[in-house]
């Protein structure tokens, strides 16, 4: 407004001057409606924070973790993350990590224990990961469901999941796999979920069935969606191959 005004008063050759009026306030209030001006909400999401709870860490690009620190001067982090679960991979540890993107004061606790995932499942699930990524920190299952893991067939998913809806009068159980499941041979019902490797991350089911679980990848990305979709199982995993 200011440079309008500037403006304005330079191109005036009148010899009033008029537009000398235009610096008086009460003349310029008059002129701008203030309520027709634009309203720009506030940034929630801006910041600045005094303090930032980080989850999922390892999948962060050092973009996003310079975002996240910038709204965060105080430099204040708790941050939460599994190496195993890094889908690009996680070469670093995460003190060369957190180093690296500018985090200071590094202070680390391993989790050791996991609550989640039985031991039956865990024992299928490590080698996989430690294929990848030999110094992944794999937890140690506090507990046994007693339910071995069942390896099959395919065409067997029907016929495994009716028989687990007929056992179980509770619970959900979830097909995880990356192609489409033939008609006929998999019934998605409020009980039974059907997500790729990808999407079931963070995610946790009484029952899990993989099918197909090589066609997920090669390298550290298919290693890493098979190891993440092995342990959503809270009960029983089932691995299913085609014939």
């Amino acid at each position: 407004m200011d440079r309008v005004v500037d403006e304005l008063i330079a191109a005036d050759d009148s010899e009033l001057l008029l537009m000398t009026t235009l610096r008086h306030g009460d003349l310029r209030d008059a002129l701008v409606d203030q309520a027709a001006l634009p309203a720009v909400d506030p940034d929630l999401l801006a910041g600045p924070f005094a303090h930032v709870v980080v989850d999922e860490a390892q999948e962060l690009t050092d973009a996003e973790w310079q975002m996240l620190l910038r709204r965060c001067p105080s430099g204040s982090l708790t941050v939460v993350g599994d190496r195993a679960q890094a889908r690009h991979g996680f070469p670093e540890s995460w003190h060369e990590r957190l180093e690296r993107v500018g985090i200071g004061r590094i202070r680390l606790a391993g989790l050791s224990i996991n609550y989640r995932t039985p031991a039956e499942v865990m024992a299928e699930a490590e080698p996989v990961i430690r294929a990848v990524l030999p110094d992944a920190n794999v937890p140690t299952s506090i507990r046994s469901s007693g339910v071995p893991v069942v390896h099959g067939r395919v065409p067997e998913l029907g016929a495994i999941l009716d028989s687990w809806l007929a056992e179980h009068a509770e619970g959900i159980a979830c097909v995880i796999g990356t192609g489409h499941i033939g008609s006929g041979t998999f019934r998605a019902t409020s009980r039974i979920r059907s997500l790729t490797p990808e999407l079931a991350k963070g995610l946790e089911f009484d029952l899990v069935v993989l099918v197909d679980p090589e066609t997920f990848g090669a390298g550290i990305e298919g290693a890493v969606d098979r190891y993440v979709a092995m342990t959503r199982a809270t009960q029983q995993l089932v691995v299913l191959t085609s014939p």
